[in-house]
């Protein structure tokens, strides 16, 4: 085939497709009323009441303005993905990394610290020129026999590179207790997420909360797909059909 002629059949193909959506639109002119009525029944799909939820962010973006943390209360919104240290007399002792914070945990902020990271540690937050990190209690956590003191940890939420300010802090923590923000779901939903388990009618949203955000997917349509959550010693695989899941898989992570 010709060059002229190669460029005449792509011409005469896209003449056609344009000519078959203009016959479209017309006949929809036609009929007001499909259009509307598309409209209405899209309008009157119920909201899920998740997507209802008042999610608080505090849009933090310098290590001042995160210091505001100090003293409060927060929940992990990023599970299994945030690693965490020991703090001994002050110091972050990054080569005795205790692993992952999990989905949901709580966390009482005593501290907002900057700390220069070993260049061979990745925490998953950019090294930059420094790091900032929360120092926090665990409330839940018991002190070991014969200490009356809470154990103190550091985990990243964020760094800075010559003058520039990174937080993450609204990725990574809720503010208000989850179990309030989302308290449409039921007891044994909340029994699941405490237990760190995805169970068989969960939501996306409620798995997410249980094994956290490391994961691997067959589809983006979320609510219709496999995901596989990665939590470090473990991963688990849920199958959702219309946002509910259908199958779980326990496997062991590498």
């Amino acid at each position: 085939m010709k060059l002229w002629q190669k460029i005449g059949l792509i011409t005469l193909l896209m003449v056609v497709l344009l000519g078959a959506r203009i016959f479209f639109l017309w006949k929809a002119r036609q009929d007001p009323g499909a259009i509307a009525r598309q409209e209405e029944q899209e309008a009157s799909k119920p909201i899920p009441k998740d997507d209802l939820a008042v999610v608080r962010q505090l849009f933090l973006s310098s290590f001042d303005a995160a210091k505001q943390l100090e003293g409060t209360t927060v929940w992990v919104k990023a599970g299994y993905s945030l690693p965490y240290y020991p703090v001994v007399d002050g110091q972050i002792q990054f080569g005795k990394r205790v692993g992952v914070l999990p989905a949901a945990e709580k966390l009482t902020i005593a501290k907002i610290q900057k700390a220069k990271v070993p260049a061979k540690e990745n925490n998953r937050v950019p090294h930059g020129s420094q790091q900032y990190f929360a120092v926090f209690s665990l409330p839940d956590e018991k002190p070991a026999s014969g200490d009356s003191k809470s154990a103190f940890y550091a985990a990243p939420i964020g760094y800075a590179e010559g003058g520039n300010e990174t937080l993450f802090c609204d990725q990574l923590f809720y503010y208000d207790d989850p179990r309030t923000i989302y308290d449409n779901w039921p007891k044994d939903v909340w029994t699941a997420v405490a237990a760190h388990t995805p169970t068989v009618g969960m939501s996306e949203n409620q798995a997410r909360m249980a094994v956290g955000i490391l994961i691997d997917s067959d589809s983006t349509s979320i609510g219709n797909r496999t995901v596989t959550y990665d939590v470090g010693a473990k991963k688990w695989t849920v199958t959702f059909v219309n946002d509910k899941a259908t199958a779980v898989k326990e496997t062991t992570g590498t």
